[in-house]
C-alpha cells in the first residue's frame, strides 16, 4: 500500500508542477511575445488573430486550472502542516486565486482581443508577477517540510 501512496504522491506533485509551469509560461509568452506581435497587425487582422488564439488556448487553460486545483488540494490534504505553513499557504492562495480569476476573465472575454483598451497587457503582467510570488512561496513551503528546517 505504501508504494501506491508514493506513486500517487509523485504523480500528483508532477501534475501540479507541470500545470503551473504551462499556465504561467503561457501567460508569460502571451505578455512578452504574442501581444507585441499582434499589436503591429492591422486592426481587423489583430482582432481575428487574437480571437483565434484565445479560442485555441481556452480549453487548455481551463484544463490546466482544473489539474492544478485538484492536484494542489490533494497535495495539501495528504500531509499535516504547521501553523507557519498554513499562514504562508494562505498568502500563496491569495496570489493563486488572483491568477485563476485573471486567466478565467481573459479566457471568457467577449472581445477576444489580447490588448483590448490596453487592459490585457496589465493582466498578463499581473499573472506573471503573481506567478513568481507563488513559486517563491512554494519554495519556502517546500523547505518547511524538509528535516532540520
Amino acid at each position: 500500500m505504501a508504494d501506491f501512496e508514493l506513486i500517487l504522491h509523485v504523480i500528483s506533485r508532477f501534475l501540479h508542477i507541470i500545470s503551473a509551469i504551462l499556465l504561467l509560461g503561457g501567460a508569460f509568452y502571451a505578455h512578452r511575445v504574442l501581444t507585441p506581435v499582434l499589436n503591429v497587425l492591422p486592426e481587423d487582422k489583430r482582432m481575428q488573430a487574437a480571437a483565434g488564439a484565445q479560442l485555441r488556448y481556452r480549453t487548455t487553460l481551463f484544463t490546466l486550472v482544473a489539474i492544478s486545483l485538484l492536484s494542489g488540494v490533494y497535495n495539501f490534504l495528504s500531509v499535516p502542516h504547521s501553523k507557519l505553513y498554513h499562514m504562508a499557504f494562505g498568502i500563496k492562495m491569495l496570489a493563486v486565486l488572483h491568477i485563476y480569476a485573471t486567466v478565467v476573465l481573459w479566457a471568457t472575454s467577449p472581445y477576444g482581443d489580447v490588448n483590448f483598451a490596453g487592459k490585457n497587457k496589465h493582466r498578463l503582467l499581473s499573472i506573471s508577477i503573481a506567478g513568481i510570488i507563488v513559486v517563491l512561496i512554494s519554495a519556502y513551503l517546500r523547505s518547511l517540510s524538509m528535516p532540520g528546517f
